[in-house]
């Protein structure tokens, strides 16, 4: 009479069992399927961020970085009270570092590219001039002559600033070739005068230089001054020396010409140029290592999870394997059967990591530089590789399936 009780109570607990192991089962197929949507997600961000870096670093910067030291010095105002004071100061300065043996050419200006720049308001003389608050506004440079040799700027048409180019003389300017265009469409901007800032005499254009990424790298050129730094000059000015030394060399050099000059001057941040423009461009950098090491992680992850799930999916599987294999399953469908149980959750995880990675690619378009945010040959790449990935991950343990001896299989069962 008590015999049947404990047969029930087997048969209830091998279907708890069994609907133990298929929620084992469904949650690892969940599991898989995140890890995957997130490693598109994460590397077709990577993707982008690479892509815009890479083209980033391929922008001409319109100035010759490399071998070129920069340093900013500051002219007490007790002893260079005025323009022409500071003028003296500079034209001894320059003198003194270009007859330094070592320094190929040394120049002097109010600042230097991607670290300043003041906006200037302007106007073209020749026509009707705008209220002061209607008028576009360009970066203003001051810069002593030699600047355009010293940086590596090429001189487009017109002439450079020369010793002529002096306080009380005829106000001059460069323009870029941006600007040229910008303002003068067809026309010969040489000769041609525009009002800088309000209440200003008009300025004569007497050359158009190359254009200069001086505010971003990431942003296009526009209209750009070069104004004589003799007609307008600050407290505040930095050189720049032409050098194939190494930075601490150049570094003793400059501040030896400057003690003849005058033993009190003392330089400010002495680096490189290739210094700045690597700053310039750390932000974009950090990006990108950051979301490549996520996504890396990230796919790693993965392909572990995935290997892992099919290769304990397998072990569990292995009696119905070798039944299968008994009944005549040939390799390739063990193969086959394994593979595409496996892929499943993978493909419904790279098809939400697509959708995902066109809401990331929104997120990362302020960081983007010549690049869509929903570049389809990126998010295809990215998604192709991780299915390789994933498919790879799967096939490891289904080719072991596929070898089990039908036998062995059926004895341990």
């Amino acid at each position: 009479m008590g015999t049947p009780a404990p047969q029930n109570g087997n048969a209830n607990q091998s279907d708890g069992k069994r609907r133990y192991q298929v929620r084992q089962q469904r949650f690892r197929k969940i599991l898989i399927g995140a890890q995957v949507a997130l490693s598109v997600t994460l590397l077709a961000g990577a993707a982008l961020l690479i892509t815009s870096f890479i083209r980033l670093t391929q922008q001409n910067l319109g100035f010759q970085p490399h071998n070129l030291w920069v340093g900013a010095i500051n002219l007490p105002i007790a002893q260079y009270p005025d323009q022409a004071s500071r003028q003296r100061f500079v034209e001894r300065t320059v003198a003194a570092l270009r007859d330094t043996p070592g320094i190929e050419s040394a120049t002097v200006s109010s600042d230097i590219p991607l670290n300043g720049g003041n906006r200037t308001l302007y106007a073209r003389a020749d026509q009707d001039v705008p209220p002061t608050e209607r008028r576009a506004t360009a970066p203003s440079h001051d810069i002593a002559p030699g600047y355009l040799k010293t940086w590596g700027i090429p001189l487009i048409a017109g002439r450079d600033f020369d010793e002529h180019d002096v306080a009380g003389g005829r106000n001059v300017c460069l323009i870029s070739q941006t600007g040229a265009k910008k303002v003068f469409q067809n026309e010969n901007p040489i000769g041609k005068t525009l009002l800088v800032t309000s209440g200003s005499s008009p300025v004569e254009i007497v050359g158009i230089v190359g254009d200069v990424r001086s505010q971003r790298i990431a942003e296009l050129p526009e209209m750009e001054f070069y104004l004589p730094l003799a007609q307008e000059n600050f407290p505040f000015v930095s050189i720049a020396v032409r050098s194939s030394l190494k930075v601490d060399a150049i570094t003793k050099l400059v501040q030896s010409a400057l003690t003849k000059v005058d033993p009190g001057i003392a330089i400010a941040i002495p680096q490189m140029m290739d210094t700045v423009v690597a700053q310039a461009r750390g932000q974009a950098r950090l990006m990108m290592w950051l979301l490549g090491i996520f996504a890396g992680v990230a796919v790693l992850l993965a392909s572990i999870g995935i290997y892992g799930a099919v290769a304990y999916s397998v072990e569990q599987r292995t009696g119905e394997i070798g039944v299968r294999m008994a009944l005549g399953a040939q390799t390739r469908d063990v193969l086959g059967l394994i593979v595409n149980q496996g892929m499943r959750p993978v493909v419904i995880g790279l098809a939400i990591g697509i959708v995902s990675a066109f809401a990331v690619g929104r997120l990362l378009t302020s960081q983007l530089y010549e690049v869509s945010a929903h570049n389809p040959a990126l998010l295809a790449a990215s998604t192709v590789f991780l299915a390789a990935i994933a498919l790879i991950a799967c096939l490891v343990p289904a080719r072991r399936a596929a070898h089990v001896d039908p036998i062995q299989a059926l004895r341990a069962e």
